[in-house]
């Protein structure tokens, strides 16, 4: 990277420039996992009558049985539906949440 700035106002400006930057490309990384297609599944377990539904959350390309037929916005949906009772495949560790942009140029 080139000679950074050494006074604190640029310093800020251009670390508000950058996570506008990473923020445009974290949208851009999610519209085209939508037209990319179902990328992601849930395998819903077996549970006593009137309990609630428990899954797991699995992504295109793990090995475990299913296939892909949610969105990444349906995947969130579900995700946000369900909280604690859906849980992240332990093999190909598939997340949907939305990475929050770090504000206060803290790491």
């Amino acid at each position: 990277m080139s000679e950074l700035p050494s006074d604190l106002p640029r310093l800020h400006a251009l670390a508000t420039w950058l996570e506008r930057q990473l923020s445009a490309v974290r949208e851009a990384i999610d519209e085209a996992e939508e037209r990319a297609g179902p990328r992601w599944w849930v395998q819903w377990m077996r549970t006593a009558a009137g309990e609630p539904r428990r899954g797991v959350l699995h992504r295109a390309g793990c090995w475990c049985p299913g296939a892909p037929d949610l969105h990444l916005a349906d995947a969130r949906r579900v995700v946000a539906e369900h909280g604690s009772r859906i849980e992240t495949c332990l093999v190909c560790r598939a997340d949907v949440r939305p990475t929050a942009p770090r504000s206060g140029g803290e790491p």
